[in-house]
């Protein structure tokens, strides 16, 4: 399904590395049934190169990651020395250095830097790994069991969860994409499912085919981007005509709802622009732990009358402190606007997603922001 992020043609895969991966029985029926269980059904590529014949460029593949950006970074640059030679002999191929959409490469920084720090010990934010899958089936509704639907795409995946719980509740192929690096943590953590993909890509430059998957799912990350509505139009391409998008992202109740909510909103705007620069300096560190302990206090208050939401350790606090202060971007929309989206992009069933229907961990925040789902028109035969 990769393609090369510039023409969309198709990929040559030179594979440096390779290991078998110890697959579990269910996977393996379930690949069985699918008619894909063969010799190379296990087998994972750690390390390679695909190449664009179109183009003459290549994107490596590190620790089993295809980096299909068209930009370097630190991965291109260990890839290259620790394959020197092997890379000397596809001249006249070469990484693309073009430059990347605006403010990208400070969201891949922030964004690193805040998931990379994150573990995988049963919470997500303020809720229970339990509570996060029961959100996310509320989110797509029937769209997930459809019959026919075999691809899945969720567009900011960071670690992975909700990739696998896509794969984990209706068997279809999953890929998860994200600008940073918590994608080469989640590309290791699922290392065994084959059923599980990861790539780390722009969504301003995606390295799919248009109408390549059946359901599509982003949530909280769109916003952190130069423009929500052009990141919409991007993903909204890659959706097959019948198939289903869902869109998550902040909602102007997030500040506008309280003097509070001003307050700190007023506050975000102040400090961004120094700490989405600066997002691992010291002062920024000082200023994000002082955030996170008055997270960690709101916190224990709302679980006073919510016990459902989980608690906060200073490190969970920071790191929302983190994520509230040093992403460059972070718009707010209304619902109409977001609908509008979708509309203008050909879907119809265009919903709003209650927050009623949302584990009682997430309704005051699910309450402030807006979730839209809709189902692309499929076209008139004849």
């Amino acid at each position: 399904m990769l393609r090369c992020p510039v023409c969309k043609g198709p990929l040559k895969l030179h594979a440096f590395e390779r290991s078998t991966c110890s697959v579990a029985p269910e996977l393996e029926t379930l690949a069985r049934e699918r008619g894909v269980l063969d010799d190379r059904f296990a087998q994972r590529i750690d390390s390679g190169i695909l190449l664009c014949d179109q183009c003459r460029v290549m994107f490596p593949v590190v620790d089993g990651l295809p980096v299909l950006l068209c930009y370097t970074t630190p991965f291109h640059l260990r890839f290259s020395e620790q394959y020197k030679e092997r890379l000397a002999s596809l001249a006249p191929y070469g990484f693309l250095n073009q430059e990347p959409a605006s403010g990208e490469r400070a969201v891949m920084a922030s964004f690193s830097k805040e998931w990379l720090d994150y573990e995988y010990d049963g919470v997500i934010w303020e809720m229970s790994y339990s509570d996060h899958e029961m959100r996310f089936l509320g989110e797509m509704g029937p769209a997930l069991k459809e019959p026919g639907a075999r691809t899945f795409l969720e567009v900011g995946c960071g670690l992975g969860i909700t990739t696998y719980l896509a794969h984990k509740n209706s068997g279809m192929d999953a890929v998860g994409l994200d600008l940073s690096l918590a994608v080469w943590k989640a590309c290791r953590h699922y290392r065994t499912n084959p059923f599980l993909h990861f790539v780390e890509a722009s969504v301003f430059a995606m390295p799919f085919a248009g109408h390549s998957f059946d359901l599509i799912y982003s949530r909280g990350v769109l916003h952190h981007t130069f423009s929500t509505a052009r990141a919409f139009d991007s993903v909204a391409s890659l959706c097959r005509p019948g198939g289903s998008v869902y869109l998550w992202v902040y909602g102007t109740g997030s500040i506008r709802e309280t003097v509070f909510r001003r307050a700190v909103y007023m506050l975000e705007q102040a400090v961004r622009p120094a700490l989405s620069h600066s997002p691992n300096s010291f002062p920024a560190r000082v200023f994000l732990t002082l955030m996170g302990a008055g997270y960690v206090v709101f916190n224990g208050m709302r679980r006073m009358t919510n016990p459902s939401i989980q608690a906060l350790t200073l490190a969970r606090g920071v790191h929302a402190a983190r994520d509230r202060f040093t992403p460059k971007y972070a718009h707010r929309h209304e619902a109409s606007e977001v609908t509008g989206w979708f509309r203008r992009s050909g879907f119809e069933r265009v919903e709003v997603v209650d927050w009623k229907a949302m584990p009682a961990a997430d309704h005051d925040d699910y309450r402030r922001n807006v979730g839209v789902r809709g189902r692309l028109v499929e076209p008139v035969a004849g």
